[in-house]
This record gives structure tokens, sequence and C-alpha cells, in this order.
């Protein structure tokens, strides 16, 4: 049925999906009156606004691609006239790339398209597709109008702080007034009945001001903090949710600085924004006000504020240059400091304090300057906007006393003594006005910076529908496939095999070979793979992730530990475990004999970084932590590779009982872990060589005999040369 639709409605389908909208291509044509074999872009952009979507049409060339990275995925239309979906940007081995993908192709798959083959194909046309958001839509990307939803989700609080902010505008007045009519009456006509007058109400009107003032920071703390929680845990959620890849190839420091710029944002539509929305009431009290008085003099002091206004908008691209390449600065500067504190070992033991020092002395120069340039400019906007603000002020007065010294009709003292006071309180909002709009350029700034991390699209399999079946522990890969990103070399190349539910797979192959990417696909750290991947007959990619990983235990070759107690750690991923099971993972994983040694015991705080602690014994507690949830599948990736001689050969002893009624996969370089295993898979270049048991791959396998041989020299033995190649199993199926 695919075939006969437009692609340019099928490629809208897809795009629909991204967003979280259920729509087909069957409906649009419905809805409207489609029948052509292919639709023009301006069709498109009516059918995406039927689906909730807002669809632009642009031309341009290959170079222009770049400067819209942020705004894919979109649409290109071919000059057949069909279309394709444009994913992302990408360099592969040192050439731009872009990853299309085909709307009548099945499954997802990405194409890379070099520039000369897109270029052959490419009508020039694109368009650009994006979602329509209510403010208060929860699924809307971040952005302004994300924080904006959560500060107006409290929307009597907002009411409560707009009214206060109100009635401190009409108080305002009241002073004004008072130093008008004590002019014009008192003073005038000795009136000392109304000066009494005039000065209980200023003190009622100090007192009701004082409280409103009281009130409307009050509020504004609650909510202020309110969406501090909303934003800290939205950001934080995101972060979790993003794939590993993300933070395997980008600095923690630009990760960390991203993430700062939450508060910058908040700091604005909180502060720079609400604040000037909130004063913008004086506005609506106060002009009329002297409007009333002098038609002309207001005139005046709106016609200099415009100037102002002009002058910032005329500077505001040479400040949102200059605010980037702060930003860029800053990043990297924090990118080098969080890398100098988590290498400081490293650094001081290779004493490379002087090389670092130079660095960031080199970076913090490079930011001083670019602060140095957006300083300098913005200094010369303020120089420019200071002589207008100024004039509000003294110019409405020089004019004021003009028009009285030339009047038939002399301007009451009084009147112009309160239109100057008048127009002294109205240049702070509407210089603040002014301001906003550089200060929005530097939130949007920060905004783009914020999006750049938690827009990332996010692992999948996070939904909370996927498949929670128990794990028993059968094991099989058919036919994968798999490349990292930037790589033209695949890490697996039509891998099959199989473990059978409660038996142990050794896996062996020189670095590089696609050891450690098996267990990588396995726990779903990736999913752009083709092939299947299986447990228990059911495709991983079908099961939830968060249930998938909980119900896997793995030892990695360099394991993280948190800050807290030892129990703290063996317990972290099952925290009901008993005291009994506790002890038990320790034991099994070695780690009761040295625990039982430390001061504290189960309770020794183990500080960031676990600096009291040696290689052997966190990797010990790294495995006892795997054992703690009776994982039906355990990984043991490197995992006795840190461990001394003795501590291995205590984990190693305990193996079999470790193993018990779980299915066992252990990469390990050292093949004298192995030699237990079940079966023993040998991978070369990210394909099987062969699969056996120990003593058969002595015997057939050069690359398992040459390693066997190499660490065991001094045992003796056949040289690497006798192996005899034989056919290969290509598939575990369990032991005979």
């Amino acid at each position: 049925m695919s075939a006969s639709l437009p692609s340019g409605l099928l490629a809208l389908v897809k795009l629909a999906g991204r967003f979280g909208l259920n729509t087909t291509a069957e409906q649009m044509c419905r809805d409207n009156q489609v029948s052509e074999a292919e639709v023009t872009p301006q069709q498109l952009v009516r059918c995406a606004s039927s689906a909730g979507l807002k669809a632009t049409v642009i031309e341009l060339s290959w170079d222009g691609l770049a400067k819209l990275e942020r705004a894919l995925p979109a649409l290109l239309q071919l000059r057949s006239g069909s279309y394709i979906v444009l994913s992302r940007l990408e360099d592969l081995a040192d050439k731009r790339v872009v990853l299309v993908q085909d709307p009548r192709a099945d499954g997802e798959a990405l194409v890379a398209l070099d520039r000369l083959t897109l270029e052959r194909a490419w009508a020039g046309v694109a368009v650009l597709v994006k979602r329509n958001y209510a403010l208060s839509d929860d699924q809307q990307p971040f952005g302004l109008g994300l924080v904006a939803s959560y500060i107006f989700r409290e929307k009597r609080v907002v009411l409560d702080v707009g009214i206060s902010a109100m009635v401190l505008s009409m108080l305002a007045l009241v002073p004004i007034l008072f130093w008008k009519l004590m002019t014009d009456r008192v003073l005038q006509y000795h009136a000392l009945s109304t000066f009494w007058i005039l000065c209980v109400a200023l003190v009622v009107m100090i007192g009701f001001e004082t409280a409103f003032s009281a009130l409307r920071r009050y509020l504004l703390v609650g909510l202020t903090t309110r969406v501090d929680i909303r934003l800290s845990t939205y950001t934080f959620e995101k972060v979790l949710g993003l794939p590993v890849d993300y933070f395997e190839r980008t600095p923690t420091g630009y990760t960390l600085h991203r993430l700062a710029q939450v508060g910058r944002i908040r700091a604005f539509l909180l502060g720079q924004l609400f604040g000037t929305v909130l004063d913008a009431g004086i506005l609506v009290v106060f002009v009329p006000v002297m409007a009333l008085f002098n038609p002309l003099l207001t005139g005046v002091v709106l016609g200099l504020c415009a100037l102002m206004v002009g002058i910032i908008v005329a500077a505001l691209p040479t400040i949102r240059r200059r605010g980037m390449a702060v930003e860029s600065a800053e990043a990297a500067r924090g990118a080098t400091l969080a890398q100098t504190i988590q290498g400081i070992r490293t650094i001081k033991s290779l004493a490379l304090d002087r090389r670092q020092r130079h660095e960031w002395d080199v970076l913090t120069a490079r930011a001083a300057r670019a602060r140095v340039a957006e300083g300098h400019f913005t200094n010369l906007i303020q120089s420019a906007i200071m002589p207008i603000e100024r004039l509000v002020v003294s110019g409405s007065l020089a004019v004021g006393v003009y028009m009285a010294l030339q009047s038939q009709d002399p301007v009451a003292v009084g009147s112009l003594f309160a239109f100057i006071m008048l127009s002294q309180r109205i240049a702070a909002p509407l210089m603040q006005a002014s301001q906003l709009l550089q200060q929005y350029d530097e939130a949007r700034i920060a905004t783009d910076t914020v999006a750049a991390l938690v827009n990332q699209e996010p692992e999948e399999g996070r939904s909370g529908h996927g498949v929670r079946k128990p794990i028993l522990g059968h094991v099989e890969f058919q036919g994968v496939l798999f490349s990292y990103k930037g790589s033209l070399r695949p890490a697996l190349k039509n891998l099959s095999f199989e473990v059978p539910r409660g038996t142990s797979l050794g896996v062996m192959g020189r670095s590089g070979s696609g050891k450690t990417t098996i267990t990588r696909l396995l726990q779903r750290l990736h999913s752009d793979y083709s092939g299947l991947i299986k447990i228990d007959g059911v495709d991983v990619r079908q099961y939830d992730v968060d249930f998938l990983r909980s119900s896997l235990g793995v030892v990695l070759q360099e394991n993280f530990l948190f800050s807290g107690t030892i129990r703290d750690n063996i317990t972290i991923a099952r925290p009901d475990s008993s005291y009994d099971d506790m002890v038990t993972a320790a034991r099994m994983a070695g780690a009761e004999e040295f625990i039982e040694k430390l001061p504290g015991g189960y309770e020794t705080y183990i500080y960031e970084g676990s600096p009291n602690l040696s290689g052997g014994q966190r990797q010990r507690l790294a495995i006892a932590r795997a054992l703690i949830t009776d994982p039906k599948i355990l990984i043991l990736d490197e995992a006795t590779s840190a461990l001394d001689a003795e501590s291995e050969a205590i984990v190693n002893a305990n193996i079999d009982r470790i193993a018990q009624g779980r299915t066992v996969i252990t990469i390990s370089h050292r093949l004298a872990a192995l030699v237990k295993c079940d079966a023993i898979m040998v991978l070369d270049g990210g394909v099987i060589d062969d699969i056996g048991r120990h003593a058969e791959l002595i015997e057939r396998n050069d690359i398992y005999a040459q390693m066997w041989y190499t660490q065991n020299q001094h045992a003796g033995g056949p040289q690497p040369g006798a192996a005899r190649r034989t056919q290969p199993k290509l598939a575990y199926r369990g032991p005979n």
C-alpha cells in the first residue's frame, strides 16, 4: 500500500512519529485531498499543518545544510520529485556526510551520502518541520517557552504577584501627588490642616507599600523555588536519559557548563523579564497621568526612550556574536578544568603541572579577550544610552521650564515638579525594557547551549511500555552487524552465536576485535545495529531498557564506586537486601577478607574516587555489587584484570559457585580466566574465528594458541605453530 502513496507524506509520517504524533499517510491524503503521485512542497506545508506540525520551505545549497543542523530533521526534495528524510550531519572518516532515510524503506536504517552523491539527486529544496506546542505542553523541547510554561503553571501565584505589582504602581503615585499638593496648596496657601492630612495619608501609604512589597517578595521566592525544582528535575532526568555514547564523545566540562546555563535562563525569566513586566505596571499607571499633566512633555520622554531602544536593537547582532564567543571560550575552559580534576593523579605522577597550567593560562587569556571585547562593546552602547537617559529627566525639566516661561498660562510649579518625578519613575522601567532586548539575546544563547544537551535524542526503550518478562538467561546473536559512529569499519560483522541458559562463554581476541562491543549491545547501550540479539527468544530492543539492565550483572575493567559506605556500594542496586545477602555476595567476590580488616568493616566510608581502596579492592566490590541482585546473566568484562594474583585466585576459586544457575559471559585477555568456560569464542576483526573448548582451541586455532603460549611460556608446551587449523564451529550450543 505504501508504494502507491506519495513519498513526501510517508516521510512526513516518520517525522510526526519522532515528534510523538500519530498519523498516517492515508489520513493526510483524505484530509487534504491529495491524489497526485507526489506532492509539492507547498502541499506538504498544508499536510503538516493538518497533522499538528509547522513546515517551512526553503531553497539552499550543500553549504547551507550545515547551518540547519539544529533545525533537523528535515525533508529533502529530489530531482525526481520524491522525498527523503535528512536526519543529521556527521563527520565520517574526515569527510562531511548527511545521514538520510528512505521513507519507503522498512525500519529506521540511515544511509550516509557525501556531497557529490547528494547534489546529483537533490533538487536544492528542503522542508523544515517542527511540532506546534502549546505553552503547557510537557513534550516540547527545551527552550524559553518550556521554562515560561513552568512559571505560568503557578497561575494563582503569578496573578497575586501581578496584583501586588499593580497596587504598588498606584501607591507610587501618592508621594508624587503629595509633593504636588504640598507645593501648589500647602506652601502657596499656608494650609496647615491640609498639611496634616497629607502627612497622615503618606504614612498610611508607606505602610501599605511596605506590606505589598513584602508580599511580592514572599510570593516570588516561592515561585522561584518551585520553578528551580522543576527545571532541576527536568534537566537531570534528560541527562540520565541520554545514550552512553553522548558522554563518551563529549567532554565532561562541556556538559557541566551547559547545565550551569539553566540558572541564567531562570534568572532572565523570573528576574529581568518578569520584573520588567511587573514594573511595566508603572508605565500603565504613570504615562496616562503624565499625559494629563502635559502631552508634549510626555511625547518628549517617550521619544527619548524609543531612541534608546533603537540603539540597542541596532547593536544586537554584534552583542550576539561576542556573547557566543565568550560562551565558547568559557565552555573550553570548563572542559579543561574538569579534565584536570579527573586526571589529577596522572598529572601529579607525570609532573604535568606546568603543561596544564600553560593550557589553562592560554584558555583563560582567550576567555579574557572575549570578555574584554564584549565588555568594550557593551560599554560603548551604555555610553551612547546614558546621555539620553539623563535627558529623560533633565530634558523634560528644561522643556517644561521653557514652556512655563513662554506660556500665557504658566505651568504650575507643583505640576512641573510632579511631572519630573513621574518621568524619573518611568525612566527606570523604560530603561529596563530597552536593556531587556540585550538580556533576551544573552538568555537565548544560554537556551541554545542547554538545548544542545537536553534536546539530544534520548535512549530508546525508556517509554515504560517495553517487555518486563523475567529473564532466564538464554542469549542469541543472529547476523549482528554494528559500526560505531564516525567509523567506516564495522566493529562486528555478521556475528551469530548462541549461549544456552546456565552455561558460560568466554570471549577472547586481539584489541579492537569487538569483545566489549558484544556486551555493550547486550546491555542495549547501542540500538543502531542490524540483525537480532535475543534474550530468552525476545529481541532485546523490545525489553524495557531499565528492566533489562537491572536484570544483568555487569563488572567492567574500570568500575566506579560512589561516595558512601561499603555497604551502600554493594547494595546500591538492591537497597532492600539483607545483611546476610550482602556478606554472601562479598564472600563470593573475594571481598570479605579485606572488608573485615578495615576499621569500620562494611560501614567504612569510601571517598570520592575511592582513594582509600586499592584497584583490586575496588574490583572485588564491583563484583559483589553485581552479584547482590542475583542476575541470571552475568557479564565479566576484564573483571579480574585489576586483581593481584591472590585476589584473582580467590575469585577464580569461587567462579563455579558464582556461575551456578547463571549464564556467564566472560571477556578476558588472561586466558587462564577462560579455561573453565563451557566454550570459548575467538574474535578477530569483528568476526568469529573459532568457537570451542580450551583443549580444542589449543590444538586448532592459531590466535588462541599464540596468546596461550605467550602467557604461559614459563610452563612450556607446544609452540603456536603446532596448532592445526580445522573447520571452526560457528555457533555455540552449550556443553556436550
